[in-house]
């Protein structure tokens, strides 16, 4: 199917030629060159013979090839064809651009395919012109791993607590923490003007549960983070209420051994008990 959808990109193949090219492919263990020598019109073997180069030259380039070079490798060949295609081109084009930019923060495809399997970009076909029109107000919903390379004037982060940030599955691997932590840095540095970090005081674990538990703000969002933030809470009657940007006033050490000896009925090491 996918063969099928690109063969009838090209201009002058039809529902046959494609049907053919298709066979000729599996006959040959889907190697690129064999849409080339296929007894078709001229114009649909000059686009099959270019595909087939263009196909080749990425199957065989070495596993360190640069995403985003291949990319704009593959535009040199299907820009001319996306712009034959379609009546308004330019927004297409644009997510193509954005697709490179996306592509440059990955070292190698089989990265940048994993990422974009996991955490699909939205489609930003009908934003894309509208993004610098004074009219167009848009509320853009995009997950970290699709906002990179991007920014926006107000950017909102959603539950920065922990088991999100970082999530609950990486809290016990060093490293996948370091990862989590430079994931909440994307988002955070996505923002041009204005930044929210939103979490909740109190979480339910469905929609229907009575039960709740108190969010522990993100780990990543410690004392020195936060002296540099307004805190911002929601009243019982909708208002909002904003505390002065002022340093956090210091915090006591907390004895957890003691803490412990206490709630069992333990005496403290010192006491002569």
């Amino acid at each position: 199917m996918s063969w099928f959808r690109l063969l009838r990109l090209l201009p002058g193949v039809g529902d046959r030629t494609a049907r053919a090219a298709i066979e000729s492919l599996a006959a040959h263990g889907w190697q690129p060159l064999a849409l080339t020598g296929l007894r078709v019109s001229t114009r649909a073997s000059a686009g099959l013979a270019a595909l087939g180069a263009l196909l080749e030259g990425l199957r065989s380039a070495p596993r360190t090839a640069v995403p985003a070079e291949e990319i704009q490798l593959v535009r040199r060949f299907y820009d001319r064809v996306l712009v034959e295609t379609y009546d308004d081109p330019q927004p297409r084009l644009a997510d193509l651009d954005q697709l490179t930019v996306i592509a440059s923060g990955y070292a190698t495809r089989t990265e940048l395919l994993a990422a974009l399997a996991l955490e699909p970009p939205a489609a930003t076909q009908d934003l894309a012109v509208g993004a610098d029109d004074e009219d167009t107000d848009a509320l853009i919903i995009s997950t970290v791993h699709s906002a990179k390379g991007r920014e926006w004037d107000a950017v909102f982060v959603p539950w920065t607590v922990d088991g999100v940030y970082p999530m609950a599955r990486s809290a016990n691997q060093e490293e996948a923490v370091e990862e989590e932590r430079r994931l909440l840095y994307v988002a955070m540095t996505r923002a041009r003007h204005h930044l929210c970090l939103v979490h909740p005081l109190q979480s339910f674990p469905t929609r229907m549960s009575a039960d709740y538990s108190y969010g522990q703000l993100s780990r990543f969002l410690d004392d020195g983070v936060r002296r540099t933030m307004q805190r911002v809470t929601l009243g019982p009657d909708g208002s909002l209420s904003a505390a002065p940007l002022a340093p956090l006033p210091p915090r006591p050490p907390v004895d957890l051994r003691a803490l412990l000896r206490g709630r069992v009925g333990l005496p403290a090491p010192d006491d002569p008990r």
